[in-house]
């Protein structure tokens, strides 16, 4: 789409729209010992100028780069097909982490040596590696190869800053004989010298300054204001003309773009361009357009570093409800039961309290009812799928028994949710 296009489309906010805030990301190649690229370590920035991660927080950084991956500069963009080394933390690998939204065949997960590893925290890293994803570690001491973490592994990367050149010979040693086939990465490799050292010492790939210094890719992000993605909700559940409708998207130029660029995408697979809101609200129709302003809604706007990891819960917990709600609610109803299970945690997005949240917002008595008072047919599956967030599975038992669910049904949607999240690409 022009830019033309969006100036016609949007009118005024046009202005709005290029002073949005950017997104950044550092990309370092990584090569394999033909000098052929196999893949980018992807790195956090603050901004187009600082050529250095400058992190406080691990795991808001890896959100950050996830985030600026997939809404703002977009994978293929980014790495073309290769793979993409991402690092994280402990709290950025738990089931609902943005982490989902990732390719897994194009994803090596890159960890710290000094990451505390639980039996927990080891059997996530098994399901991830078991979902295809790749599972690096920096290899920073000798010791590192005898670590549970290690046995997961898919790469090992070596840091030529921490293991002195007269000491590699002896981990590589140690790498070979270790159990099980990984990628051994030499990083941070500053010189010829070092490079043909580690070639010669059986690396596959190579990644440093002497190759390539990381660079800054930049991109505008997209923002709706959440007070435009409100009004278009408000608007769709009291069924306003489409016309209402159409120029109430116009309003937010991010909001317009977003959605377009939505319905143009591949996953879509429509023949044919769309290239006017009122053609995409006519394809789409309310009932969906409403769910994907819902979860527009749960992941926009917000400057807290915990609104990603937010924003997934509250999706997952609205379609847990709704594959819950398969064989007790029609359909319209089991989408109020979507829109009620990510509306429940608008307080924590918003900070305000539910009344307030609401108070624009014309929901169903049954949505309204389970959202402010626990009460009504809803209240029940709202609650269920609350306990099913908490580690003890506080009372999901007696909720099961209460709503004849069984274990096995329970543990199906739940995989089925997260499975759903896990291909949006809001």
């Amino acid at each position: 789409m022009t830019d033309t296009a969006i100036s016609n489309m949007t009118g005024s906010n046009t202005e709005a729209f290029l002073e949005e805030p950017g997104a950044f990301l550092g990309r370092q190649p990584i090569l394999d010992r033909n000098q052929q690229l196999i893949g980018y370590e992807l790195l956090y920035r603050a901004d187009a100028v600082t050529n250095e991660a400058l992190v406080t927080d691990d795991n808001y950084a890896s959100v950050v780069v996830v985030a600026s991956l997939l809404q703002d500069l977009g994978p293929e963009q980014v790495l073309g097909g290769k793979l993409g080394f991402i690092n994280v933390g402990l709290e950025t690998i738990g089931p609902d982490s943005p982490l989902g939204l990732l390719d897994p065949k194009h994803t090596v997960l890159e960890f710290s040596s000094r990451m505390p590893t639980d039996e927990r925290t080891l059997a996530r890293l098994g399901d991830l590696r078991r979902e295809g994803y790749g599972i690096a570690v920096t290899v920073d001491s000798p010791a590192v190869v005898r670590q549970p973490l290690f046995a997961l592994t898919t790469h090992a990367k070596v840091d030529l800053l921490q293991i002195p050149m007269e000491q590699l010979p002896l981990v590589m040693k140690l790498l070979k004989a270790a159990g099980g086939r990984r990628v051994l990465v030499a990083e941070k490799v500053e010189t010829r010298e070092q490079a043909a050292t580690c070639l010669a010492l059986g690396f596959d790939c190579l990644q440093g300054f002497y190759f390539a210094k990381p660079e800054t890719l930049s991109a505008r992000k997209l923002e709706p204001a959440r007070a435009a993605v409100m009004q278009a909700i408000k608007l769709l559940l009291r069924n306003a003309d489409i016309v209402e409708v159409d120029n109430a998207l116009k309003r937010d130029v991010a909001l317009s773009v977003k959605l377009l660029r939505y319905m143009n995408s591949a996953g879509m697979g429509l023949s044919g361009k769309i290239d006017s809101l009122k053609h995409a609200i006519s394809l789409l129709g309310y009932q969906k357009l409403a769910r994907w302003l819902t979860l527009l809604l749960a992941s926009t706007d917000s400057k807290d570093p915990t609104a990603p990891l937010l924003a997934r819960t509250a999706i997952t917990r609205g379609r847990l409800m709704e594959l819950l709600g398969e064989g007790r609610f029609d359909v319209g109803q089991r989408d109020n039961l979507f829109i009620a299970g990510t509306f429940s945690l608008l307080p924590a997005m918003l900070m305000t309290p539910m009344a307030t949240a609401l108070e624009e917002l014309d929901l169903p008595k049954s949505v309204a009812d389970g959202l402010l008072h626990r009460t009504g047919e809803f209240a029940p599956l709202l609650k269920l799928a609350e306990a099913c967030e908490d580690p003890s599975l506080t009372g999901v038992a007696q909720l099961c028994k209460q709503l004849d669910i069984s274990p096995k049904a329970l543990n199906l949607a739940q995989m089925q949710a997260t499975d759903w999240v896990s291909q949006l690409g809001i």
